[in-house]
């Protein structure tokens, strides 16, 4: 956490530096979005070997992002931008069998077992701040298209969830939560951070001067985001998960950019 502060301090002092001496503008930007997400677990975090027979499908969570953009704008067609973000990533799992000589085996209440047929369906969200570090480039008039790339930092906030639905044919069975914390101990499946890319096209529209509206095309590919201490059952025993589980997002991000002209010189 010490080190992503230091390195968000860094940035905005380092694009304010060189706003400073290129006499351009600094612009603040807040921004709301909503993506799919989507997880893609391999190996150990693979369930398909767990429910061979039964389809096994991996989708999207719907999620939204919120925050405030920071940056600077040189030669009105570059910039540097930086932030911070308040973003949720998930994934869902769908689990399905409907043959009667292939069941799920299910737990009840009062601890037996019986089996059913049906839908299983497992939903983990999980929230981040996050602090992009972007380049960009735009080209226009007072419509203009870009396209801002760069990496970004994200940090596990709180706890993340995990949810199992249960649409079973002949067997009522309430849905299960539970809330797990991010870490690097052999208990903590996911890390309290990691890396990803940014692309973001964009389409703004000057309001004046000082002022534009930008729509963008988000699109965030994620490293693993699994703690390589997490021990894992197998078989053979017990031992440290052999698997990734990267997430990936798509969606829309609405800004409003506001800038600070730092020489009275400049004319935008």
């Amino acid at each position: 956490m010490k080190k992503i502060k230091c390195l968000s301090s860094l940035t905005v002092l380092i694009l304010l530096s060189f706003g400073l001496h290129a006499q351009v503008s600094i612009f603040l930007s807040p921004e709301i979005g909503v993506q799919s997400s989507r997880s893609t677990p391999t190996g150990d975090l693979d369930v398909s070997e767990s429910f061979q027979g039964m389809r096994v499908d991996y989708s999207s969570v719907f999620a939204y992002r919120a925050g405030l953009g920071v940056g600077v704008q040189f030669f009105e067609n570059w910039g540097l931008m930086t932030g911070v973000h308040y973003i949720q990533k998930g994934g869902r799992v769908n689990i399905e069998t409907r043959d009667p000589n292939n069941p799920f085996a299910v737990a009840l209440e009062d601890g037996t077992i019986t089996t059913d047929v049906g839908e299983v369906i497992g939903t983990t969200r999980h929230n981040w701040i996050s602090i992009p570090v972007l380049a960009r480039a735009q080209f226009g008039g007072a419509l203009k298209v870009g396209l801002a790339i760069g990496p970004q930092f994200n940090i596990g906030l709180g706890k993340y969830n995990e949810s199992i639905e249960f649409n079973l044919e002949n067997t009522n069975i309430n849905t299960q939560e539970d809330n797990f914390d991010f870490g690097d101990s052999t208990r903590d499946m996911l890390k309290p951070s990691h890396i990803s890319l940014m692309i973001l096209p964009y389409v703004s529209y000057d309001l004046n001067p000082k002022s534009s509206i930008r729509m963008s095309f988000m699109i965030e590919r994620g490293a693993d985001m699994v703690n390589e201490n997490y021990v894992v059952e197998r078989p053979a025993g017990a031992r440290n998960v052999r698997g990734t589980m990267p997430n990936n997002q798509i969606g829309v991000l609405l800004s409003y950019e506001y800038r600070f002209d730092l020489n009275a010189g400049v004319k935008y």
